[in-house]
């Protein structure tokens, strides 16, 4: 019996479209670079672990593509917040959820955008427990990640769903006797939920 929901945030509670930023910021000639070295790199994946500060990669990146040193300051200075927007038709599910189980966040995140996100967005508020990767220092689909929720919050496995967008992190819960939700489409979530018997 499921007692426990797990969400992922990334396309399933927020989305996250870096396009609109760089259209609305970054001139035209500079724009495919611009995706290149700021979110092509493995550098943003060390801000997702917290490896790597936003100052640093600041400099890093404004190394790499120098004409837009402003812009990228920019970006990490705001805490990423131009480039995220929450997926409110699915946050509303929250609510209902919430009479019957308890909410949970594992994500990959930089940890100042989501403390940011976290203050702003009410629907945080309905969590009982969060696992964010840069606070962390591990990422999805490590086990350690996982374990670290379960543990943290004295969950079972085998009561708790966990939703991602991202197969290998759906593969990494189910080896950890997690059931799971991959979903493929923000659109999906209500009816997924539904298919599994969760009450809304």
């Amino acid at each position: 019996m499921i007692k426990n929901i797990i969400f992922d945030l990334g396309n399933v509670l927020v989305s996250f479209h870096p396009e609109k930023f760089v259209n609305e910021n970054v001139p035209e000639i500079y724009r495919e670079k611009f995706f290149q070295v700021v979110f092509g790199r493995k550098e943003w994946k060390d801000l997702d672990r917290g490896t790597l500060e936003y100052d640093k990669a600041i400099e890093i990146f404004s190394k790499e593509l120098p004409e837009c040193r402003e812009i990228i300051k920019k970006m990490f200075d705001t805490k990423v917040i131009d480039c995220l927007a929450p997926i409110t038709f699915n946050a509303e599910l929250l609510k209902k959820l919430k009479e019957n189980y308890k909410l949970y966040i594992i994500s990959n995140f930089h940890y100042p955008a989501f403390d940011n996100i976290n203050e702003l967005w009410d629907f945080f508020k309905l969590f009982d427990g969060k696992i964010i990767s840069g606070h962390c220092k591990l990422l999805k689909p490590e086990y350690e990640i996982y374990n670290l929720l379960l543990d943290t919050y004295n969950l079972k496995a085998e009561e708790s769903l966990f939703i991602d967008d991202t197969k290998e992190n759906i593969v990494a819960a189910n080896d950890l006797g997690i059931d799971t939700i991959h979903l493929t489409s923000p659109n999906l979530l209500k009816e997924k939920l539904i298919e599994k018997g969760i009450i809304l």
